[in-house]
């Protein structure tokens, strides 16, 4: 498995795997407008060739045999969705294709996460995951995270809730 660091040369691949994976993700639990709204906004290119071009957030790719199987961002205090410490590092976005998940690829990426969060000297990572979102909260916490707080986010008219989550790496 190969982990690629994005630039702005990567933009129309981030905005595809973008789409796809939170399409499959979120698409059965929520409405069809609400989808199409949000994936227009979330993944629209100039906004993830923006946030590309942020340095203290960084986007990355797993490639298995030249395919594109996951990606996922971090972000470092004050580009953080939350809690902006800056003694830990957001994974904001995690995400493997549907034919590619149960192979250990997020755990890949929550390693890479917290070499990275380690190097730059942060005590822990965290994240928000939506609260519907059975699977995924099973996966972190046999992961090691652990509950500690919520938040609300817009998705389209709705207001939805997250779980915030951490793991301390120390």
């Amino acid at each position: 498995m190969e982990i690629l660091k994005c630039d702005e040369s990567f933009t129309e691949t981030l905005v595809a795997i973008g789409k796809k994976t939170y399409f499959d993700t979120f698409s059965s639990m929520n409405t069809e407008e609400t989808m199409r709204r949000y994936l227009e906004e979330a993944f629209d290119p100039d906004r993830i060739r923006q946030e590309l071009k942020n340095p203290i957030s960084q986007f990355y790719l797993l490639c298995e045999n030249q395919e594109t199987v996951a990606y996922f961002k971090i972000n470092f205090a004050p580009a953080q969705t939350d809690i902006n410490d800056p003694e830990s590092i957001e994974l904001e976005r995690i995400y493997v294709i549907k034919g590619f998940k149960g192979r250990g690829i997020g755990r890949l990426m929550i390693e890479k996460t917290e070499k990275i969060a380690r190097n730059a000297g942060c005590r822990y990572i965290w994240l928000g995951v939506w609260e519907k979102n059975k699977s995924a909260i099973a996966f972190y916490e046999r992961n090691g995270f652990i509950r500690f707080n919520e938040h609300f986010f817009r998705m389209g008219d709705e207001l939805q809730k997250d779980y915030l989550l951490k793991k301390d790496i120390n």
